[in-house]
Formats: structure tokens, C-alpha cells, sequence
């Protein structure tokens, strides 16, 4: 047995517990089921509309951190968004490297240079993400039992505000002094890697630019939450925004860890979120935890798929491509 058939066979087997241990703990199928078969398709095709809006808003805000580099045109980096977080979804985080990879072939860029624009944009997405929370926690009426999750996660939150405002300012620093560390690094060839990846971050030699990628990641987790909140109303929850803002937040933390093609850490929290701060039943959070799941995920996937194909691309080559 090779170690892909074990590792599924694992899957399948953790998959029969969970169920079982589920029932055990008085699950209500019948609710689960009533809520899968109620959905409002409408707001859903509106949430999928809005998933695909966010590799639109996305592309905008890569489109201005690669101008000092070279000028990409909207198209390849839309296409390019998409088949990266298609490989986040079918392969896991490896599937990160997809869209720097995928930007170097398409437009000759340096792949450290590359790389440099994805940190960037995951330091300003952490960042968004935290104000979001602070927004909601502030807006959002809590349930009082849920007062020592909200606790600990602002201490969570509060620890992750100085590592990003620290990561930001480090990225300033390494771009104004590349030449002057280049000094003290004995190895030519990572000379040429710590130069390209300076050349990544030249749009922080411009504050209008950095102003700009500041907007646009503010319209990327706009859209993000509107795709949320469309979704939460096709599953018949009358949700204000701020409420849906929170639940985004956990599954958007939980996303760091997940199974390939399975996710697991997004519905996890996801479910949490529901449970804990807006007291949803266990059957109707877990059954809007996989519509929100499968309605990102495969329409990405398939969107995905089509481009791969046209391109003679197979899920292997994106495999091997994360290894190079």
C-alpha cells in the first residue's frame, strides 16, 4: 500500500469515528438535514459570485505591488490568483507557492521577488483580519458565557498586532538596507536571492503605493465578507454584517490549517464561532460550515480546472511545482 492509499484510508477511518463519536453526543440528523435542504440558492450564487470578485480584488491589489517590478496586465494575475488558491484548496498551504511559481512563468519575474509580493500581502491580510475582529467584538452583541473564548481571543489578537506591525516594519528595513547586509553574507548566490526578494518590495520606495495596497486589502476583505454574509443568509441566518465579519474571522484562522481537498481547521472554527458566540446548533453551524466550505472551494476548483486543462496542466505538475 502506498502512502497516498494509507493516508486516505486514515482519512476515511478518522472520518467513520467522528461520525460515530457525533452521533453519540445526540446529534440531530434530522435538523442537519433540514438545514442542507433549505438553503436559498440565490444568496448562494451571490456568495459564489462574491468568492470570485475576491481573486478580481485580489489581482487589483497584486497588480500594484508587482507595477515597480513590471507592469502585469489584470488577466494573468486574475487567472493566476485562481489556480493558486485552487492548489491551496486541493493540495494544502504547499499550494501557497503555486501563485508565485505560476507568476514567474507567466511573466518572467524573479521567484524571490515573487515571493516577496504573497509575505507582503499575508502581513496586511493578518493585519486586516485583526481590525475586523476588533470591529466585530465591538459591534456584535455576545452571549455572557461566552465572555472566556472572547478573552482569549483578544489575547490571541493582541498577540498577533506587534508580530505584524514588526514583520511590516522589518520589510522596510530589509528594503532600504539590502545593499549593507549583502556585506556581511559570504555566499554569492544568496546575494542574488536577498536582492531579487528587496526588488519584490520596491513599491515601498513609493507611499502612494503603499497607500493604494493598503485600500485594496480593505476591498479584498470587504468583498471577503460580503461573500460570507451572502452565504449565511442562503442558510437562513438573519445575520447583520458585523455578525457575519466574526464568523470570517474564525474560519479564516482555522484556513491555516487544513487537509488537502478536505479543509477541516476552516469548518472546525468556523462551527466554534457559531456555537459559542451566537448559541447555533451544533447540526445547523456544521451544515452551514460545509455549504460555506464546498461553495469557495469547488467552484474555485473547477474554475481551476478549466484553466489547467486549456494550458495542458496537471494536479502533479502543481505537486512537483511546490518542490522546485
Amino acid at each position: 500500500m502506498n502512502r497516498k492509499s494509507l493516508f486516505f484510508l486514515c482519512l476515511a477511518a478518522i472520518s467513520v469515528y467522528l461520525l460515530y463519536r457525533i452521533s453519540a453526543w445526540g446529534f440531530d440528523w434530522s435538523l442537519f438535514l433540514s438545514s442542507l435542504e433549505n438553503v436559498k440558492p440565490g444568496w448562494l450564487g451571490a456568495s459564489i459570485l462574491a468568492t470570485m470578485m475576491t481573486y478580481v480584488a485580489r489581482a487589483f491589489r497584486w497588480q500594484v505591488l508587482l507595477n515597480p517590478l513590471k507592469p502585469v496586465r489584470m488577466g494573468p494575475l486574475i487567472t493566476t490568483n485562481v489556480l493558486g488558491f485552487s492548489a491551496i484548496y486541493l493540495i494544502g498551504r504547499p499550494g501557497e507557492l503555486v501563485r508565485p511559481l505560476w507568476l514567474t512563468r507567466q511573466a518572467g519575474i524573479p521567484l524571490t521577488a515573487s515571493v516577496a509580493t504573497v509575505i507582503v500581502e499575508r502581513v496586511l491580510d493578518t493585519l486586516m483580519l485583526i481590525v475586523l475582529f476588533g470591529w466585530a467584538l465591538l459591534v456584535v452583541q455576545l452571549p455572557s458565557n461566552a465572555a472566556a473564548s472572547i478573552t482569549l481571543m483578544n489575547n490571541a489578537a493582541w498577540t498577533m498586532v506587534p508580530g505584524s506591525v514588526a514583520a511590516i516594519v522589518f520589510l522596510f528595513f530589509f528594503r532600504s538596507n539590502v545593499d549593507r547586509i549583502n556585506r556581511y553574507v559570504p555566499f554569492k548566490r544568496l546575494h542574488s536571492l536577498l536582492k531579487n526578494f528587496s526588488e519584490g518590495l520596491s513599491f515601498l520606495d513609493r507611499t502612494r503605493s503603499f497607500g493604494w495596497v493598503l485600500i485594496h486589502s480593505a476591498v479584498v476583505w470587504a468583498v471577503i465578507v460580503l461573500q460570507f454574509w451572502f452565504m449565511l443568509l442562503g442558510m437562513n441566518f438573519d445575520f447583520p454584517v458585523s455578525g457575519a465579519t466574526l464568523i470570517m474571522v474564525g474560519a479564516a484562522i482555522g484556513s491555516v490549517a487544513q487537509l488537502p481537498a478536505v479543509g477541516g481547521g476552516f469548518q472546525a472554527l468556523y462551527v466554534f464561532f457559531m456555537t459559542t458566540f451566537f448559541n447555533i446548533p451544533a447540526e445547523r453551524a456544521v451544515a452551514s460550515a460545509l455549504i460555506a466550505w464546498i461553495s469557495q472551494s469547488v467552484p474555485t476548483v473547477v474554475l481551476g480546472g478549466v484553466y489547467m486543462i486549456s494550458h495542458g496542466l496537471s494536479l502533479k505538475d502543481l505537486r512537483t511545482a511546490t518542490a522546485e
